[in-house]
């Protein structure tokens, strides 16, 4: 929050000024945080020293009224004539207006530009199309009135630009058009009050940019179609209002964007088209009620570790390398669905440890599912059964059954694996039953019928199975004294061996028994066998066939 001032005129001089005041802050709690004296200066000993050239010292001092416009009039400018300011130095300055205070088409040079520890009272305060091409530039600790700061089409060229801790009022803060040429820009610790944060079509050079804990109060905040450049974007542990925020067909080339441990408020938060050549880091971030969209961006990677997300989020990039969404919390939707104008082109994602409260839109072909968790390096196979488990209970729940059944398959196939891992590294003698264990779990639940969900593939098991068993009984005779009876008188008896075998192992295999043909010899053993199989099998078929009608 601003500091409260007051004011407290005095007649005694003051560093060659004839009168002085008292400087008096207060925090919003009351408590004295500053208290220094300024000379007071009148604003024509400020125009004078920009008519002899020479550096302007406004070090500890009170201007009101100062204007640049009015300067021009009063020495018969053009209305669009820049005016020089070499060695600006206004620290602890106090800019004081019944109108505005006014720097527009200003020329700062020579050494450096300081506003620092300096206030600028209420009404607009303009720097517009003003050009800062100083060594260094800096606000930091300023404090700004309850007007609009206009820093429309201003140009920085000094290789420092410091806003640190700067304190904007209520009014407007404009960016529009500015360019920051190869600047490293910080706005650390900036509060920007509760007005309009515009920096749309601004221009960033290559230098890195910090936001770093600033604090954006209600207004909105615009950043659309800014060129970002190739340096380091760091809006890391800033603090968002409840306005909308846009980055939409914002440029950011090659800079890391990292909004680590950021809060936002229940604005909506754009990144529509967007375009970056790296990533984009939102681990630990809080998301208020507002939707967030990345509809048609590109980018390389967006991560959201351990965030929540408390309201609808569009991440139908046009193409992304990664999407991280391990962790996360979601408690609305997460849409990836690919569209007739956004195909969704994405390589790897990964959602283990994702709490699903609400539902992920992702199609198992379209987005080509199980190739983004089977190209996971750095998730376990654990992880990975996780992911699949997490796939089947949300295509359950928005009736996509055919997508649940593909999900459920991978789920129970990395299960085993993982079991099987997890067994064998507890105790590594457990492997002479752990490998025959699984091996038979793949064959019977896997292989056999694809874990109860194609009631067709047990069918077709059922028939290979039955023949071969039928193989067997027409073939053991041969090999070893035993043979299928008949207790039926000589019709069956001069049954074909081929007709016996087969009809004998389809009454077993059903547990029909009949009783007109009985094993005699070993073959009994394989009839008690066949007739436990087939129970199984025909009870695996039947669950399998009604889940998959009655769902």
């Amino acid at each position: 929050m601003p500091a409260e001032i007051q004011l407290n005129f005095l007649d005694e001089p003051f560093e060659g000024c004839p009168s002085s005041l008292i400087v008096s802050l207060t925090d919003p709690h009351g408590k004295q945080k500053e208290n220094y004296t300024l000379g007071v200066l009148e604003a024509e000993a400020v125009y004078k020293l920009i008519d002899d050239g020479t550096s302007i010292q406004l070090n500890h001092r009170y201007i009101k009224n100062f204007s640049l416009t009015a300067y021009r009039e009063s020495r018969g400018l053009e209305a669009d004539a820049r005016v020089e300011m070499k060695d600006m130095s206004a620290n602890h300055a106090f800019f004081d207006s019944e109108l505005e205070t006014d720097f527009s088409l200003a020329d700062f040079t020579s050494e450096k530009t300081d506003f620092s520890d300096c206030i600028f009272g209420d009404g607009p305060l303009s720097f517009y199309n003003a050009k800062f091409s100083t060594d260094s530039t800096s606000f930091e600790n300023s404090q700004f009135g309850a007007g609009t700061a206009n820093f429309q089409y201003a140009e920085f060229h000094s290789p420092t630009v410091t806003f640190d801790k700067v304190q904007f009022g209520s009014g407007d803060v404009q960016f529009i058009s500015s360019v920051f040429g190869e600047s490293r820009i910080s706005f650390r610790e900036v509060n920007f009050g509760d007005g309009k944060v515009d920096f749309h079509y601004t221009k960033f050079g290559d230098g890195n940019l910090t936001f770093d804990k600033a604090h954006f109060g209600g207004g909105e905040v615009s950043f659309k179609r800014v060129d970002f450049g190739h340096g380091k974007l760091d809006f890391k542990r800033a603090h968002f209002g409840h306005g909308d925020i846009d980055f939409s067909e914002a440029d950011f080339k090659s800079g890391k964007v990292v909004f680590r441990s950021a809060v936002f408020g229940d604005g909506k938060i754009n990144f529509q088209e967007s375009i970056s050549e790296s990533d984009f880091i939102f681990d630990n971030a809080e998301f208020g009620t507002g939707s967030l969209s990345f509809f048609q961006a590109q980018v390389r990677k967006l991560s959201f570790e351990s965030c929540q997300f408390n309201n609808y989020v569009d991440l139908r990039v046009e193409s992304a390398q990664k999407i991280d969404l391990s962790y996360t919390i979601v408690r609305d939707i997460v849409d990836m669905m690919p569209t007739e104008h956004c195909p969704v082109s994405l390589d790897q994602m990964n959602f283990s440890g994702m709490r699903n409260l609400g539902n992920l839109y992702i199609d198992w072909d379209a987005n080509d599912v199980l190739n983004l968790i089977l190209k996971q390096e750095e998730t376990t196979i654990r992880q990975k059964s996780e992911q699949f488990l997490i796939l089947k209970e949300t295509y359950n729940s928005t009736g996509r059954y055919a997508d649940e059944d593909r999900a459920y398959i991978w789920y129970k196939r990395f299960e085993l694996r993982s079991d099987l891992e997890y067994s064998i590294e507890k105790n590594p003698t457990s492997a002479l039953w752990a490998y025959p264990t699984a091996f038979f779990k793949w064959l019977l639940f896997d292989k056999i019928g694809l874990y109860a969900t194609e009631p067709l593939r047990v069918l077709f098991s059922v028939s290979i199975i039955y023949t071969l068993f039928s193989l067997l009984y027409l073939f053991l005779p041969m090999v070893a004294d035993t043979y299928i009876d008949t207790g039926g008188g000589d019709i069956l008896s001069t049954l074909n061996p081929v007709a016996k075998a087969f009809y004998y192992s389809a009454i077993t295999f059903l547990t029909i028994g009949y009783g007109e043909y009985y094993p005699v010899g070993i073959m009994r053993l394989f009839a008690s066998v066949e007739g436990y199989v087939g129970v199984f099998l025909m009870g695996y078929f039947s669950v399998a066939f009604v889940r998959k009608v009655l769902r």
